[in-house]
């Protein structure tokens, strides 16, 4: 299914949050939706659930990775939020139904989130860089995705978990068959 994604980082009431917004990338794509509640995600009129899903950060990417629905979400960041979340800072992970064009401005992503609240076309779930990773897929030894450590291994990029100081990253691996959704 191919994804348009956007990332900002903006101010809470809880503080600074890394937000990130996944929705088709075209109206002929479907299924988010089913994706978001298979992992854990709730509407935003629930309280904001931590599921489980875990980060890896990679140059100009990040992967969203879902455990509950196996699979993950490739997107593009730029160094302002990856710096953020790597410094500990929270994520919010948005998911829409409705398709939203990959070169869509703010103003128009504001709209598509105030658009989509009220018939129930997000799904929201809360994470960080320390949430917790297989020991096994931070020493590679095992896909971060789907956690089994038998065929091919490729790195993904940089998992990370906390210490009293700077969090630790680890290099991670992934089947190159796990499911992964780009953005396109």
């Amino acid at each position: 299914m191919p994804l348009s994604a956007w990332t900002w980082i903006d101010s809470t009431p809880e503080g600074l949050v890394a937000f990130v917004l996944i929705t088709p990338a075209t109206e002929a794509s479907s299924g988010l939706g089913a994706l978001a509640q298979a992992a854990g995600l709730e509407s935003p009129d629930r309280p904001l659930p931590s599921p489980g899903l875990r980060l890896v950060l990679h140059d100009s990417y990040a992967m969203v990775i879902l455990p509950r629905a196996k699979t993950a979400l490739r997107i593009p960041t730029d160094e302002g939020w990856s710096d953020f979340v790597r410094r500990g800072g929270a994520v919010v992970v948005i998911m829409g139904e409705r398709s939203l064009v990959h070169d869509a401005e703010r103003t128009e992503v504001e709209s598509y989130l105030l658009q989509s609240l009220l018939p129930g076309g997000l799904w929201m779930a809360k994470t960080s860089l320390a949430a917790a990773h297989p020991p096994a897929g931070v020493r590679g030894e095992a896909c971060i995705v789907c956690g089994r450590g038998d065929g091919q291994l490729d790195p993904v990029g940089y998992a990370y978990t906390p210490t009293t100081g700077a969090p630790l990253g680890w290099a991670v691996v992934a089947h190159p068959t796990c499911p992964t959704e780009e953005e396109q």
